[in-house]
């Protein structure tokens, strides 16, 4: 039978993969508004981030009510680890603006439609450890759209200017580091799968 201790973990495992399924969603209709109109949501964000704080309050407070063992430990310091990297994830989802010229825009939505789906799929790990995920694939898309979208930057013959370039260049880097952020969350849970729901 599951200790109390046990039974709060799972409750903890569950959150956090509510976080990222919040975290994913921010990010999709950010990427969406970003391409409809130039800017971009934060309410989704913001919740993410309330969420992430919630998160890291009842990983400390098990620490703080429980003595854990060492595995135990470390299962509650990884799931404070993810939900703040999840909460930073979230806040990407705030810096997708600038100008997206017309012919980058279908580079730019395969990257975002790919770092959602590693987002998704590091939820899926969160929620079924040692289930099969695509998130590797997905991060791999991503790396090949964030290469794309500054080879396009680098082209000369481009009617916009250096600036709308640099907007792209550093909208790329967002989705990448999105997309990074994911797989080192992934590697973590699977390092000691910390938590199991």
């Amino acid at each position: 039978m599951p200790t109390a201790f046990e039974k709060e973990l799972v409750t903890l495992a569950h959150r956090l993969a509510d976080l990222c399924t919040l975290v994913a969603s921010a990010f999709e209709e950010a990427s969406r508004a970003l391409l409809e109109n130039g800017c971009t949501l934060g309410e989704q964000a913001e919740a993410a981030a309330a969420l992430g704080a919630a998160c890291e309050d009842q990983a400390c407070a098990l620490l703080a009510l429980h003595a854990p063992h060492e595995a135990d430990v470390k299962a509650v310091v990884a799931a404070v680890h993810t939900a703040a990297d999840l909460t930073r994830m979230g806040g990407l989802a705030a810096e997708l603006t600038g100008r997206v010229p017309t012919d980058a825009r279908p580079a730019l939505a395969r990257l975002g439609a790919h770092a959602v789906t590693a987002a998704r799929e590091l939820r899926r790990i969160l929620a079924e450890p040692g289930a099969d995920s695509e998130l590797d694939d997905a991060v791999a898309e991503v790396e090949a759209a964030e290469r794309e979208l500054r080879a396009w930057a680098g082209g000369r013959d481009r009617p916009y200017g250096a600036g709308a370039a640099v907007d792209v260049v550093l909208l790329a880097a967002v989705h990448g580091r999105f997309a990074a952020t994911a797989a080192g969350i992934a590697r973590r849970v699977r390092g000691f799968a910390p938590v199991s729901a």
